[in-house]
């Protein structure tokens, strides 16, 4: 970085060996002064956060401008300017789950003030229920709440959860549980996603490991996309609820453009093959990321109780 003042030593003070610049070709530490000012030191330790970042935003737009491309530099040999697919997969992941959790199980207390009106409406007084207790058992007040009491776009929950809406207790920890499994399941069905495109591919003769490489930025378009979906589905929802489900499934189909382009740029097959193969990849795809669901799920009720 600039302002930066390196020491010329003939040798790297942690490993020895002899320098030839600024940095070590031993070990990759680099030869600055720390003795001068105390901003040496805050500005060599942001410099790997720094370019951390800058890779992955630069790394992001080419995954929204230019599909594929990554894939096809890191197999070119061409990878120092770009972040690495395995952190680019880890850090979009972070992201998509980081933003999810926050803002997919909100809980609105003007709603639950709204509720909890409607539930003493419908349980009444204790004196009104005094007499009715021989005829009939008193019924709880959560089932009294009408399930579209709260009208939810699709975008409030993406993966759809769903269980007992009377087991309040039950139900948190069963959602939280599946949150907390999933980024495991994925990184576990990404190899079998590249045996997929393996499978799919195998006439073109790509090395298994091309396969994977494609795997990892295919999903993390998937993560970063959802990104969009959901901050842009959080604006048109100020306008209201059909307009934030319209957007998201406008950009959902986009994402889905995304990927068969990116299938284009790397394999370099036609129109109708690269759809075809698309569709075979995704059905495939789909059917290990059901069997994982059921898996985790099975797993997740295990745990809860």
């Amino acid at each position: 970085m600039t302002g930066q003042t390196t020491t010329h030593r003939s040798h790297c003070q942690n490993c020895g060996s002899p320098l030839q610049g600024p940095y070590c070709s031993a070990c990759g530490q680099h030869d600055v002064d720390y003795s001068g000012s105390f901003w040496h030191i805050v500005e060599d330790g942001l410099e790997g956060a720094l370019h951390f970042d800058g890779k992955f935003f630069k790394s992001a737009r080419f995954i929204f401008t230019r599909p594929g491309f990554l894939t096809t530099e890191f197999i070119a040999g061409h990878r120092a300017r770009y972040m690495h697919p395995v952190r680019l997969y880890i850090f979009a992941s972070f992201l998509f789950f980081a933003v999810s959790l926050l803002t997919s199980h909100n809980w609105n207390p003007r709603e639950g003030s709204a509720l909890g009106a409607s539930a003493g409406k419908n349980l009444g007084t204790v004196e009104e229920l005094a007499p009715k207790r021989k005829e009939a058992p008193l019924v709880p007040a959560t089932s009294q709440i009408p399930p579209a009491a709260v009208k939810r776009s699709w975008l409030d929950d993406p993966l759809r959860i769903t269980v007992d809406p009377q087991d309040k207790v039950s139900k948190k920890d069963f959602t939280n549980e599946i949150w907390h499994l999933m980024p495991a399941m994925l990184i576990l069905c990404l190899p079998l996603l590249a045996l997929i495109l393996k499978a799919i591919y195998l006439k073109s003769g790509r090395p298994y490991l091309d396969h994977l490489i494609f795997a990892l930025h295919v999903q993390a378009v998937a993560f970063l996309s959802f990104l969009l979906i959901k901050a842009s589905g959080s604006l048109a929802s100020l306008a209201s609820k059909e307009v934030e489900s319209i957007v998201g499934f406008i950009l959902l189909l986009g994402m889905f453009g995304l990927i068969y382009r990116s299938f284009r740029t790397v394999y370099g097959q036609s129109r109708g093959q690269t759809a075809l193969k698309l569709v075979l990849a995704l059905a495939g795809y789909g059917l290990v990321l059901l069997f994982a669901l059921v898996g985790i799920g099975a797993a997740a009720g295990y745990l809860v109780s």
